[in-house]
């Protein structure tokens, strides 16, 4: 090998060698974000349902006291036991309901309303005793729903006034049923506030997103019972379209005072698929002669006295 090659041969082999070639990577295109139609998103949101509010931290308190002196519980301890035994009587078709959901039973029985034809026969007082009286069944939870939006006696006696409520979360596609469900002291009781007024409610009770805020509150556990605190079906339009969203409705007839014309035109407003059940209210009948309680099916099954 001549001197020439020799040096050619040393100055490559003092060179660096040559990088590997690099693999280029495929861009990746970005999307613009698409929000998907209002129903799916609901439906994701149901999907993703959080704890109800004041479950990590300190539970409502549910003040006994204020409930009496509002007329909502009994103030002496007797009345009171009457009173509870007359409610486990009233709210065993209800629970009887429930087992009999594949079996001709009302669909969405976990649904409840307490209603009335018109204002001053109790039915407050009913959907309030109801729900205390279901929430020591132990296969359930209940939540009570504050739904007289014009009253909101629930919410005003219970000091919720002020929270966000049923109203906020069918208005505001933002919120979940997280933010505006209350978990009390009373085991198993939890309550949704009725929120601010709104000019719309009769609209709102039968959008789309009222039918998906119910799934969303019962969806996470069957167990879970639903009682509806509702305006009277005679008084307010959205006591009617909430009722079409009821699987089973018990309607409040206060002895002495209500109308024969009144209870037939709020039964008439109901449809013939759900359970409807007759509660008589203020009668001063012996409790062993008062039926109390009664399916409606036939006028003649009507409990009360017209005036």
């Amino acid at each position: 090998m001549s001197i020439v090659e020799k040096a050619a041969e040393k100055l490559k082999s003092l060179q660096p060698e040559p990088p590997a070639p690099r693999l280029e990577e495929p861009e990746v295109a970005v999307l613009p974000r698409v929000e998907g139609p209002t129903v799916e998103r609901l439906q994701e949101r149901i999907r993703t349902v959080d704890e109800p509010a004041g479950k990590a931290g300190q539970p409502w308190h549910v003040d006994q006291h204020a409930l009496q002196r509002a007329g909502l519980l009994p103030v002496e301890d007797e009345a009171g036991g009457r009173l509870a035994d007359e409610v486990r009587r009233a709210k065993r078709p209800l629970l009887d309901n429930l087992g009999r959901a594949d079996m001709n039973g009302p669909a969405r029985a976990e649904r409840i309303m307490v209603t009335s034809s018109v204002p001053g026969e109790g039915k407050t007082f009913t959907a309030v005793n109801l729900a205390l009286s279901l929430a020591r069944e132990p296969d359930f939870e209940v939540l009570l729903i504050d739904a007289d939006i014009p009253k909101s006696d629930i919410t005003r006696v219970l000091g919720l006034e002020g929270k966000p409520g049923l109203m906020e979360l069918l208005a505001d596609e933002r919120l979940r049923p997280a933010n505006v469900v209350v978990q009390t002291d009373v085991p198993n009781l939890l309550v949704l506030p009725a929120g601010e007024r709104h000019p719309l409610a009769a609209e709102l009770f039968g959008g789309q997103r009222m039918e998906y805020a119910l799934e969303a509150l019962g969806v996470r556990d069957r167990r879970r019972l639903l009682v509806f605190d509702s305006s009277p079906l005679l008084a307010t339009p959205e006591s009617q379209v909430l009722a079409s969203r009821m699987g089973q409705i018990v309607m409040v007839v206060a002895a002495g005072c209500t109308r024969h014309h009144e209870v037939n035109s709020a039964l008439n407003s109901l449809t013939a698929s759900q359970y409807i059940g007759l509660l008589l209210n203020m009668s001063r009948l012996p409790a062993i002669e008062n039926h109390h309680y009664s399916h409606y099916s036939q006028p003649s099954h009507y409990l009360f006295q017209d005036r």
